[in-house]
């Protein structure tokens, strides 16, 4: 799957303040999810430079 990362943006979620990125699938440029980028807190680094997938 061939896909690509938007622009970094700053986004608060429950575990606090992340840089994300949103990924597309290249084909139709639809949104599948997000790249963390950064995590501002400690205890959420791990997620750093993981992919999270939207559920609908």
């Amino acid at each position: 799957m061939k896909v690509f990362t938007g622009p970094k943006e700053d986004r608060r979620f429950m575990t606090g303040l992340h840089t994300v990125a949103d990924v597309y699938y290249c084909g139709c440029h639809e949104v599948l999810g997000w790249k963390y980028i950064r995590a501002y807190d400690l205890r959420p680094k791990y997620k750093e430079k993981s992919f999270s997938r939207i559920q609908e």
